[in-house]
């Protein structure tokens, strides 16, 4: 297991080879250990841990909880090694956020990938609904970076239970992930976000210069549109929320918008990026209502999409200007919808 202890972010390998000390059942043992330590709970902080062995009521009980804490973490450091592929591991936002992701395939070219909020259709979501496209790009070559956002998958929360409140942050995961891919030894990075993956995307890539290229499907402009009546977030200026739209024009690096027609707001605010983003952008509009994942891994649109999406990785360059390709003709991009009043049920 690898901590990275003096960049922006730290890796804890989850699987390990532990070779002939304790065979299988160790390593059994040690993963259940840490699957529960790590990524069931937010992992301490060093002030935590202290906190807990200072405690005034049981500080016996503190000291005890410290000390396991401890070990929980220092002894899969002490035995474990790089993982292998596909092996999640975690990564640490700059906020101290733990969060899971894993790597698939080879090469130097990398492509991170920011999945969706949960849907009606797509629920829960995490990164394994990236499996099927994931598996494309690895064939093609690609090294794929994907993670669970904080709150979401094998992640644990911070704010709250509810994944709406995690929200505004998950910004910080991209940049982790750069960092990481950039340590990583990558050539390239290409970014992919669906939903609300691509709106964090969108903000992020107005200030990290490492992105080759990156691509937004079905994605809000700002998210969440709203805040839960009871958050305890909201602020006096409103609820916190990443905002892709207001940062898309200081995007430098080619971009692909893609979305589906019928797709609630996704056609309008896919537009909106469009007309706010600089040169070069590419714009891609289904008759569908479809949203994120479920457009690449449909049956009948997903096989163009997907093709749609490797042409742009290829050959980023071959975007001139602002290219529009519209399979909707019929629908108006212009017409504004706004998400439904339950907001558990907004695409994201």
């Amino acid at each position: 297991m690898r901590l990275a202890a003096d960049g922006p972010y730290a890796a804890l390998r989850l699987h390990s080879a532990l070779g002939g000390i304790g065979g299988v059942t160790m390593r059994q043992r040690l993963q259940h250990l840490v699957d529960s330590v790590l990524l069931k709970l937010v992992p301490p902080s060093p002030e935590r841990i202290q906190a807990l062995a200072s405690n005034h009521w049981m500080p016996f009980v503190g000291a005890l909880v410290a000390i396991a804490l401890a070990l929980a973490i220092a002894v899969p450091l002490a035995l474990t090694t790089k993982s292998d592929q596909n092996d999640p591991f975690v990564l640490r936002s700059a906020d101290g956020a733990r969060f899971v992701a894993e790597v698939n395939g080879d090469g130097d070219t990398w492509v991170l990938l920011g999945h969706m909020f949960p849907t009606k259709r797509t629920k829960p979501t995490h990164r394994g609904i990236w499996d099927k496209f994931a598996e494309r790009l690895v064939a093609e070559g690609y090294r794929v970076l994907r993670w669970d956002f904080r709150c979401h998958g094998d992640t644990p929360c911070v704010y709250s239970n509810r994944p709406i409140e995690d929200v505004p942050e998950i910004y910080l995961e991209w940049e982790a992930a750069i960092d990481y891919a950039v340590e990583e030894g990558a050539d390239e990075i290409y970014g992919i976000g669906v939903s609300m993956g691509g709106t964090s995307l969108m903000q992020v890539a107005a200030y990290r210069d490492e992105f080759t290229a990156v691509s937004a499907i079905s994605s809000p402009n700002i998210f969440p549109n709203k805040p839960q009546k009871d958050s305890d977030r909201s602020r006096e200026d409103g609820f916190d929320k990443i905002d892709g739209l207001s940062t898309v024009a200081e995007i430098e690096v080619p971009k692909l918008y893609i979305a589906g027609a019928r797709n609630q707001c996704s056609y309008w605010q896919s537009n909106r990026y469009f007309k706010a983003a600089g040169e070069p952008v590419r714009f891609v509009i289904y008759e569908t209502d479809l949203h994120g994942t479920e457009i690449l891994d449909d049956d009948e649109i997903g096989p163009d999409a997907v093709g749609e999406v490797l042409d742009f990785l290829e050959d980023p360059g071959g975007v001139l200007g602002k290219e529009k390709r519209n399979l909707a003709p019929d629908a108006d991009p212009h017409t504004e919808c706004w998400p439904p009043e339950d907001d558990e049920d907004q695409d994201g």
